[in-house]
């Protein structure tokens, strides 16, 4: 369900708060700027099966995955509380938090 322009309210809250942190928010101005720059270099980008754009967009999305899954403090714990984290980290849309940091390219 749609929440505050974004697609989900999961996908807003991780960009609420990545945004609002500046280190964080620097960081993933950093990562877009670093997808970017190697995108053309992809095999998919390099045999026309994806744009640079395109290529740009899905390795900035799993970066940004792996960015806020490495910062999870529960991902070493088994309960209730991991799961329920687990399953709202999961309804992120990634692609969509990238399309945000490289201006929807």
């Amino acid at each position: 369900m749609a929440y505050n322009g974004w697609s989900n309210y999961e996908t807003w809250c991780v960009y609420t708060w990545i945004t609002n942190d500046e280190a964080t928010d620097h960081a993933c101005r950093a990562l877009a700027s670093e997808c970017a720059k190697h995108a053309q270099t992809f095999e998919q980008v390099q045999s026309q099966i994806w744009t640079t754009e395109q290529a740009t967009r899905f390795s900035l999305a799993d970066r940004l995955k792996e960015l806020v899954e490495d910062k999870n403090p529960l991902s070493e714990a088994a309960s209730l509380y991991s799961d329920l984290l687990n399953a709202a980290i999961s309804e992120v849309d990634w692609h969509e938090l990238a399309d945000a940091f490289t201006g929807g390219q």
